[in-house]
């Protein structure tokens, strides 16, 4: 990995003075006290709770909003009724309604 400081490549035994480099800027770091640290947990907290409810709430409301689009309504099926004296046409179907389907059985019954 290039030095990007210098724009030269670290050479041989400069890992120890990397690591005393990096050791020496985490001592320069200002840690949080302990009731810091709580208080701003405390806030992290809190702020995942509310967005989360109001991710939540927008959720709910384009679910409630688009569900009439996605969800199909039943329809009827209208079957033209033949009038006194027509003949049924070639392409009228007729509708068939789904029900219980026998299956032969293979046993003869004595």
């Amino acid at each position: 990995m290039a030095n990007v400081a210098s724009d030269t490549s670290p050479e041989r035994g400069e890992s120890g003075s990397y690591l005393r480099e990096v050791w020496s800027e985490l001592r320069k770091t200002v840690w949080p006290t302990w009731p810091e640290l709580r208080q701003m947990t405390g806030v992290v907290i809190v702020t995942v709770v509310l967005m989360a409810a109001f991710l939540g709430l927008v959720d709910f409301g384009l679910t409630a909003a688009l569900a009439p689009l996605y969800t199909t309504t039943a329809t009827a099926t209208v079957t033209p009724t033949p009038t006194a004296g027509a003949t049924p046409s070639a392409t009228a179907t007729p509708s068939v309604s789904p029900g219980p389907t026998a299956t032969p059985s293979a046993a003869a019954t004595p």
